[in-house]
């Protein structure tokens, strides 16, 4: 079967389908161009948590499809400095007196190619500052992030383009907030995770990193049946190795591998209170509250764009029947 990309609507916003033999996407660029839908044909299987209805989603968006993120997580009062720069991001986490998850997760996207040959399809995104004064007002440097959603065989590969259309420098960070279905009773998941960083009250890290007690577990596969995780993690991948999570579902035998590049130094891990059916992955190229922690910039992965320099970030989630 060829691959194919079409106009839908998705709860009354416009969407592109797109999809192969294997497997069929649905991408809402009004919605910070989320990638809503992952569905794997064979199985007739959704892979990642879709909300009921458009007030559903709206209500929390960081916890369907897979959000993008830049910057993710929390900044401390939404302010840090660089480069004499004061900056100040709208405090949007009151409760904490945090910003979090940044700029582009809700915000409208421009689709800018859909197209499909063979068994392939590609769709690709694009986010540009200059029409949004209101992140303009944070972040006072022109940006363009372009995303590419390549659906290859038995793939997707998930790359993000940055681009520094500014006079000055900028810190940077980005991250994806993916949420995947995952019925705690019959699943694994493992992760590539060097150590645990230490996170306060309002979950931002002390600039402790620790031992994880249960790092053969975790590296191994283990279940998160009534575990509570809201953590974060310092990948291996700083060490050369492998970047990725893996989920197992023993019931199906579906295996889920979802790796990034060597970028993505760090991944936090959500699931609620372990009781709800999902978990959310999320891999980030600088840690929670990066500009703020006094340590080098090769542990919280706080990256700089110079301008007119871009930086391409890739991740790639593959399926697979492991046989029980």
């Amino acid at each position: 079967m060829k691959g194919y990309v079409e106009n839908t609507m998705f709860f009354e916003e416009p969407a592109l389908k797109a999809g192969n033999e294997q497997f069929e996407i649905t991408i809402v660029p009004g919605w910070g161009s989320n990638l809503i839908s992952f569905i794997e044909k064979k199985s007739n299987q959704e892979l990642l948590r879709v909300p009921q209805s458009a007030d559903e989603y709206k209500e929390k968006p960081v916890l369907y499809g897979t959000p993008l993120l830049f910057p993710p997580n929390r900044i401390s009062g939404g302010t840090f400095i660089f480069n004499n720069h004061s900056y100040q991001f709208d405090v949007n986490e009151r409760d904490k007196n945090n910003h979090i998850h940044g700029f582009v997760m809700t915000r409208k996207w421009e689709v800018i190619k859909a197209e499909a040959s063979d068994n392939k399809a590609v769709i690709e995104t694009e986010f540009n500052s200059l029409k949004h004064e209101d992140v303009l007002r944070q972040f006072p440097h022109p940006f363009i992030i372009r995303m590419t959603y390549v659906l290859d065989e038995n793939r997707l590969q998930k790359s993000a383009t940055i681009i520094n259309n500014s006079n000055d420098p900028f810190p940077w960070g980005f991250g994806f907030h993916t949420s995947f279905l995952f019925p705690e009773e019959v699943c694994s998941f493992s992760l590539t995770a060097q150590k645990r960083w230490t996170l306060n009250d309002r979950f931002l890290p002390t600039g402790d990193l620790t031992e994880i007690p249960y790092i053969e577990q975790l590296t191994s596969g283990m279940s998160l049946q009534d575990m509570l995780l809201d953590d974060v993690f310092l990948s291996s991948a700083k060490e050369g190795g492998r970047n990725e999570a893996v989920l197992l579902n023993e019931e199906t035998g579906i295996e889920i591998a979802y790796s990034a590049d060597g970028n993505f130094k760090n991944w936090v891990v959500y699931n609620d209170n372990g009781k709800q059916g999902f978990v959310c992955p999320e891999p980030y190229t600088w840690v929670t509250n990066a500009p703020n922690l006094n340590l080098p910039r090769e542990i919280t992965g706080l990256q700089v764009l110079e301008p007119g320099e871009k930086k391409v970030l890739k991740t790639e989630i593959s399926f697979s029947y492991k046989t029980k």
